[in-house]
């Protein structure tokens, strides 16, 4: 009888198919392990014999000499012991105090993920790998331990029940999650480092009407508190000048260095033919002796491609004349001569009085101050969207999501073929073609469907992201973190429909495309049994970027190749030599959490059709877990502000794994339905479950939303941080440096004077602030009045993670007054004349060109860097403070 079940529900083909109608899961598995252990082993040695002797690149962060804030990691020790006592001795929350909360915030992304696989093991494996395994569906080695070997319908409860049971942790583990990073963000705002910066206490506003385009406007309607205002000009014609004048300063600057090269080489010829030369009397002759006029830098001039120009006389010529006219024109930006983008950044008094103002501007006439931000940092502001209006940016913002989709949609095709690659040995049998795949050996077979469609789909997905990216500035978006949230949405959707959905049913179906072709009133039971099987494919991804992503990650590869070899060949100037020194490595976050975020889901969705996928997500895991912890602690910076808010965005998209296996579940028991009553008591339980939590996630995120949102004001009033009113603090000297200077510079304020603005006077708000009185709403249904505390509870436990001002001394924020006055304004109008950096050489070029480059009045220096007696450029990495390009690290 049960034999006879299962050939009615899940048919299968004729005995004669034998080899490819078999399972290829296990040596597919095995194929796919074992070349990428072999590689993750190699780049894990790799990087314990690099680590030690390359710092640049394994330990930028713990480099004093480049870093203005208090990293204090443990003194480097040689060998593996000493890496374990460096790497253990350190909690995640030191990323946290001394790093970003994004990195902190990515971390425990991964915890949670442990988490969440490591008891889905303990929940799911006891019980359904026996239901599974002694299912009687015929099914071969790991695909026994799938739900496609379930032949009885009566077992399908005790899938039902486990799903309840495990998917219902999933959906009250991230409810928890998302009331804690509520707690932290509260904590991490309110901290003394982070609630005086003058972005905490500064909003951004767009969409502003003609008639409040004006300071008084905008000081009359947001009170006293307002203590400073940056209005926006139109600066489209003064970014394509600044832009215009670094390039060809670029391009002065690698021509001088090239004629030096040139001269050096010369000098070492001749010194070499006449060995009995003095090199100190060489040195001292006139310098133009080692050049060769018909050898000097030139380049063409478009479109003239026919015309040659002596690119260091042109490039100076031209220098002088961008420098001239961008001065003219950052004049006129600074004293409001220029057409006005209806945007301001406007400072407040302290932070309190900042989300207040925030808060409140959506409520009566204020309503057309939209959208609106706070805690916008200089660096991520996008200036050329600021002037976007609200009906543009809604019509540019539909059109990019309909390409988005359009794409989505396309892009299937590829992705089709690439999810068919994984089940190819199914097909031979009716594509007479494909006959030779039969005749391949295993290993290779397992590498064709296990590994090759992985490393495809990769590329596949390489420049979606950047595609995405493009689009989101197009679309208006005002800073690069509403850019990156942009990309994570729309690039989440594209993984779980691309990399997810579309390869799990071409996968499916492609197994038993012949069967399906044979009888096609069969395809719905054909495709319930295989769709078990496509998890063998997320088995070896799941390997891929556990082993060999990690390990390739950890290895450092692309920085470790420019440092190596790639660097020395296309460094030639100072200037690069220092940027490529300086920078340190980030995440984009709207690309990278996608990625991730979809392996959550990938879990949870075959957590309870095929089990076995969890052991190998909990091992995944914890292997990038440990990847990304080094990395942290010791490598990355952090490229985006989010200020947390993808980590949010990724708990909330981790409900689709919830969704998705509720509706295969639901599908897989519908169909048996159709063959047995039996599964109607399992079909029954999980549609109930669906709407139970369609229900719960919809109450919880409107009783969530306002938490999320905003900052609770009796929390900033509560904290003295958040009420210190900010007072400018200038000493005399230089408050009569200021009167008496004369210039342009000194009518817009950017002195160079070292005094800092800081925070001096700790009193506590009153009148100044004018705090108006906010009409609480009543709660939206019983959870509201339940997550307040819990939020609450979180907050206090996360300030033990959050560092006091205490341990922060160097972290509380001092502006310059230049530094302050700049803050908010364009970076073009605010645009120095480059420094032309240049190195020293013992053959005089250098002192010659920096003396032309100064009579032209171009800024000029041959200072910190120098061509050893190799000809070989080299700068001063110790003296990195000294270097001419070097600016201090203003946390805003």
């Amino acid at each position: 009888m049960e034999g006879t079940a299962t050939h009615m529900l899940y048919p299968r083909a004729s005995q004669g198919s034998s080899r490819n109608q078999g399972s290829n899961s296990l040596s597919s598995i095995i194929s796919t392990l074992v070349p990428t252990a072999l590689i993750a082993l190699i780049a894990v040695s790799a990087f314990l014999i690099f680590r030690t002797r390359y710092n640049r690149v394994y330990r930028p962060r713990s480099d004093n000499r480049l870093l203005e804030r208090a990293w204090t990691t443990p003194e480097s020790k040689t060998g593996f012991f000493g890496l374990i006592r460096n790497f253990s001795s350190l909690p995640d929350s030191y990323v946290l105090g001394h790093n970003s909360l994004d990195g902190y915030l990515w971390l425990r992304m991964f915890k949670v993920f442990i988490v969440m696989s490591l008891v889905g093991c303990v929940i799911t494996w006891p019980v359904l790998f026996p239901v599974n395994a002694t299912g009687h569906g015929g099914q071969q080695q790991l695909d026994m331990l799938s739900m496609s070997n379930v032949a009885d319908p009566k077992r399908f409860y005790a899938h039902a029940i486990i799903a309840w049971i495990y998917l219902g942790f999933i959906v009250l583990l991230i409810a928890r999650e998302r009331l804690f990073f509520i707690g932290l963000r509260r904590a991490y705002f309110l901290s003394a480092a982070h609630a005086q910066r003058l972005s905490s206490r500064t909003i951004l506003v767009m969409g502003l009407p003609a008639n409040y385009m004006e300071e008084k406007a905008l000081r009359q309607m947001f009170g006293s508190s307002v203590r400073r205002i940056w209005l926006a000009t139109d600066c489209k014609k003064l970014e394509d000048d600044v832009k215009d004048r670094k390039k060809t300063a670029l391009k002065l600057e690698g021509g001088e260095m090239k004629l030096i090269q040139q001269a050096n080489k010369n000098r070492l010829k001749a010194e070499k033919k006449n060995k009995s030369s003095d090199s100190n009397e060489s040195a001292g002759m006139d310098p133009k002796r080692w050049i060769d006029e018909k050898k000097r830098p030139k380049h063409r001039l478009m479109p003239q491609l026919w015309k040659k120009v002596d690119t260091i006389n042109w490039s100076r010529g031209k220098l002088q004349e961008l420098n001239r006219f961008v001065g003219e024109q950052q004049n006129e930006h600074l004293d409001l001569n220029r057409s006005k983008v209806p945007a301001a950044f406007i400072e407040f008094s302290n932070q309190t009085a900042a989300h207040e103002a925030f808060q409140s501007v959506g409520r009566e006439s204020k309503t057309k101050f939209a959208p609106r931000y706070i805690g916008v940092q200089p660096s991520e502001v996008v200036w050329k969207n600021l002037g976007t209006t609200v009906a543009s940016r809604k019509v540019k913002i539909i059109i990019a999501t309909i390409i988005i989709w359009v794409l989505i949609i396309f892009w299937a095709i590829p992705v089709a073929f690439v999810g068919a690659l994984s089940n190819i040995n199914y097909l031979t049998n009716k594509l007479p073609w494909l006959s030779f795949i039969n005749s391949i050996p295993k290993v290779i077979l397992g590498v064709v469907t296990g590994l090759l469609p992985v490393i495809l789909l990769a590329v596949l997905m390489a420049l979606v992201p950047i595609f995405c990216g493009l689009l989101a500035k197009y679309a208006g978006e005002p800073t690069q973190s509403a850019i990156q949230l942009k990309v994570q949405s729309w690039y989440f959707a594209f993984q779980v429909v691309q990399v997810f959905l579309i390869t799990t049913v071409t996968s499916s179906a492609s197994a038993v495309t012949t069967q399906i072709l044979q009888n096609p009133g069969s395809a719905p039971g054909l495709l319930a049994t295989n769709l078990p099987k496509a998890s063998n494919f997320y088995i070896s991804y799941f390997i891929l970027f556990g082993l060999m992503q990690a390990a390739l990650q950890l290895l450092n590869i692309v920085p470790l190749l420019f440092y190596l070899v790639l660097g020395k060949l296309l460094d030639k100037t100072p200037r690069k030599k220092y940027n490529r020194y300086i920078n340190l490595p980030g995440i984009g976050w709207g690309s990278t959490y996608p990625k991730f975020t979809l392996l959550g889901v990938i879990a949870i969705t075959y957590s309870c059709i095929a089990p076995l996928i969890l052991g190998f997500a909990t091992i995944g895991f914890c292997l990038l877990y440990v990847m990304f912890r080094y990395n942290w602690l010791f490598v990355l910076g952090n490229k985006f502000d989010m200020k947390g808010e993808a980590y949010s965005r990724a708990l909330k998209q981790l409900m689709t794994g919830v969704y998705l296996a509720t509706i295969c579940l639901i599908g897989l028991f519908a169909i048996g339905c159709s063959k047995s009553a039996a599964a109607a008591g399992p079909l029954a339980i999980m549609v109930v479950f669906l709407i139970v939590v369609i229900i719960f996630q919809f109450m919880f995120d409107r009783a969530i939303a306002p938490l999320e949102q905003h900052m609770p004001l009796e929390l900033l009033n509560n904290n003295k941080y958040s009420t210190t009113i900010m007072e400018q603090h200038l000493d005399e000297e230089h408050l009569k440096h200021e009167n008496s200077e004369t210039g342009a510079g000194a009518s817009r304020g950017l002195s160079t004077s070292p005094t800092e603005i800081g925070t001096t006077k700790a009193e506590e708000v009153g009148d100044q602030s004018e705090p108006k009185s906010r009409q609480k709403t009543p709660p939206f249904n019983f959870l509201s009045r339940r997550i307040e505390p819990i939020a609450l509870k979180f907050y206090e436990q996360s300030k033990k993670y959050v560092p006091d001002s205490a341990d922060t001394e160097e972290w509380i924020p001092g502006y310059t007054s230049e530094e302050y006055e700049q803050s908010y304004l364009n970076p073009s109008i605010t645009d120095q004349p480059p420094v032309i950096w240049l190195a020293k050489d013992r053959s005089g070029i250098s002192k010659m060109l920096v003396a032309e480059n100064r009579d032209a009045g171009i800024q000029s220096t041959d200072a910190h860097a120098e061509l050893d007696e190799k000809s070989k450029l080299v700068w001063h990495e110790e003296q990195v403070k000294e270097a001419p390009l070097w600016r201090r690290i203003v946390r805003y």
